[in-house]
């Protein structure tokens, strides 16, 4: 799986000319994601892609395909590729499945976290407000703070299904911040987060996490 990058820009500007084509096509696909551009259900234009990013149809066919492995993505036969579209239920469940997988993860990860690991959560919950004035660069690094987290697990079958199903939900709870607004009240959230990290007593991290991913649950699936 693809690590999102912060830069969400709707030109080309913030691709990487040095990747490949796929990785351009890609990274691009999931900017417009993430800036809202491209939306739940909406088909994706290969041949706009391809012109924007200079490039051929082959590689964002390739992209496509990719994104459809990591569930962003659904590709039908005759009708082209568009931003996968959940139900109102499949969207619950998922917010569900990941919370019970990110709780056992934090736990996991406990005993991996030491002054520097908590050091680097720390600095990505100041990104995530440094980032607050634009909601995709803010959406970016608050993934990458639980992304991080996940990752302390030294579980990396657990971080990727995490992940996936983080990446899976984007487009909604990008819907649902942007008319929300609610950066600065996650923001303390995750305060709280890194304080049942100092705490030291897993089962008491792992509820917190499992609460944190259950906010505002209802509301997010509201919009599938």
């Amino acid at each position: 799986m693809h690590m999102l990058s912060s830069n969400a820009s709707l030109s080309n500007s913030g691709i990487d000319k040095a990747s490949s084509p796929v990785e351009q096509a890609y990274q691009y696909i999931v900017n417009c994601i993430l800036s809202g551009e491209f939306t739940a259900g909406m088909r994706i234009p290969t041949e706009s892609v391809a012109e924007v990013l200079g490039i051929s149809r082959t590689p964002v066919r390739d992209a496509l395909r990719s994104l459809e492995g990591d569930g962003a993505v659904m590709i039908y036969a005759n009708r082209g590729a568009s931003v996968a579209n959940y139900s109102r239920s499949e969207v619950t469940q998922l917010i569900e499945m990941r919370a019970v997988l990110e709780g056992l993860a934090a736990r996991c990860a406990l005993p991996n976290i030491g002054p520097g690991e908590l050091d680097e959560l720390s600095h990505l919950r100041s990104r995530m407000e440094r980032e607050s004035s634009s909601l995709s660069a803010w959406m970016a690094a608050h993934d990458a703070f639980h992304n991080y987290l996940t990752s302390l697990s030294r579980r990396p079958l657990l971080a990727r299904q995490t992940e996936k199903m983080r990446f899976m939900l984007l487009p909604y709870y990008r819907h649902y911040y942007s008319q929300s607004l609610e950066m600065e009240i996650l923001g303390l959230e995750h305060d709280k987060l890194i304080s049942a990290v100092e705490l030291n007593d897993g089962n008491h991290l792992e509820q917190i996490v499992r609460q944190h991913a259950m906010v505002n649950v209802q509301k997010v699936a509201d919009l599938a």
